[in-house]
Parts: structure tokens; C-alpha cells; sequence
């Protein structure tokens, strides 16, 4: 089982690659499990992960690699027992660093789960989170083994050479794809490497 966090910061399209990713592997004949994160009491996106017919288990009012870990951990237990998924995607908050999330799931899990964290980079943004958020964002981008950049149909050539060596700067090693989510561009590659290829 694969149990893939797609992190990153607000806005960065995460819940639309969200879909995709859950629509592409369920099309495959993958079980396809999503746990959302809503800081507010009433979940948006799992209510609009339901819309396309994906099921999804919404954790609220709490960040979960803060107040909430207990809640993911026991989501986490409940999903494989109950319906023994082949990926299990999370949607942590904006906010949620990577690396927490990982160390819940792997103590939360004792199997031959593999744990991939994906970041997401929103390319039209990224040089103004850079610049403003750096901190933040290094460190989401440093806890990834792989870092998409979203939206490159929104941004030229010369642009997007500029946020990879900004990514390659904050982690050398994390492999990098150029996606849109909304189009679909570049999601085969990243089920690729996610290993959950259709």
C-alpha cells in the first residue's frame, strides 16, 4: 500500500490534483482512499472530492501534525481495516509541514506501507512565496521526495527554469515534475514515480 501526503501552501492547487490523482488511479481499478484536513468546521474539499465520486474522510478543526494527530493516526488504522486501499492520499492543511505528517504516519502504520510526500509548487506564485514565506516553503519543499510544480500552463520557459533552481537550492534530491492540474499536463509522470502508474 502507498500512502502519498500531497502538501503544500494555500492555494497551491492541491485539491484539484487531489481529484485527478484519486480520478486517474480509480479509473485504473485502484482503491483509492482521501483524508482531508479542513481547519474550519465545515469541510469544503471533501465535499467536492465527493462531487466526483471519490470517497473521502474529512478531519476538522485542527491542524493534524498539530491538535488533530491522534485523529489521523486512528483515520489512518480505520481505512486500512475497513477498506484495505491500494494509496492512501492526504491532504494536510496549508500550513502542515511535511515531515510531522510522516513521522504520525509511520508511527500510526506498522506494515509494508511506502510513504511518498509530494509538494506542490504553484509556479505563477512561487516567486513572490519565495520571497515572502521562504522559510515556510523550504521546509515543505525540503520534507519532499517529489516536487510538482503546478500551473506552468500560467508561466513561460524562463519562469519556470527560475523556480527549479530555487527547488534545486531547498532540495537537491527531490525529483520534479511540471504539472497542470486543471489540464492534466504532466500527471502520467507523477503516477510514475508515485508507482501507482495507470
Amino acid at each position: 500500500m502507498i500512502i502519498c501526503q500531497l502538501a503544500g501552501f494555500l492555494g497551491s492547487g492541491k485539491t484539484t490534483l487531489l481529484v485527478r490523482l484519486g480520478s486517474e488511479l480509480s479509473k485504473a481499478g485502484k482503491k483509492v482512499a482521501i483524508i482531508v484536513n479542513e481547519v474550519g468546521e465545515v469541510g469544503v474539499d471533501g465535499a467536492v472530492i465527493d462531487s466526483f465520486g471519490l470517497k473521502s474522510v474529512e478531519i476538522t478543526e485542527g491542524c493534524i501534525c498539530c491538535s488533530l494527530s491522534g485523529s489521523l493516526q486512528n483515520t489512518l488504522r480505520m481505512i486500512t481495516r475497513e477498506y484495505a486501499p491500494d494509496i492512501i492520499i492526504i491532504e494536510p492543511t496549508g500550513i502542515a509541514l511535511p515531515s510531522i505528517i510522516v513521522k504520525l504516519v509511520r508511527t500510526a502504520m506498522v506494515g509494508e506501507e511506502r510513504m511518498i510526500t509530494i509538494c506542490l509548487i504553484d509556479a505563477f506564485r512561487a516567486p513572490k512565496l519565495f520571497k515572502e514565506a521562504n522559510l515556510f516553503v523550504s521546509r515543505q519543499v525540503a520534507g519532499a521526495d517529489i516536487v510538482a510544480v503546478n500551473k506552468i500552463d500560467l508561466v513561460g520557459d524562463e519562469a519556470r527554469e527560475e523556480v527549479t533552481d530555487v527547488i534545486r537550492g531547498m532540495s537537491p534530491d527531490s525529483d520534479i515534475v511540471y504539472i497542470s492540474a486543471k489540464s492534466g499536463e504532466g500527471v502520467a509522470p507523477l503516477l510514475e514515480l508515485l508507482g501507482a502508474s495507470t
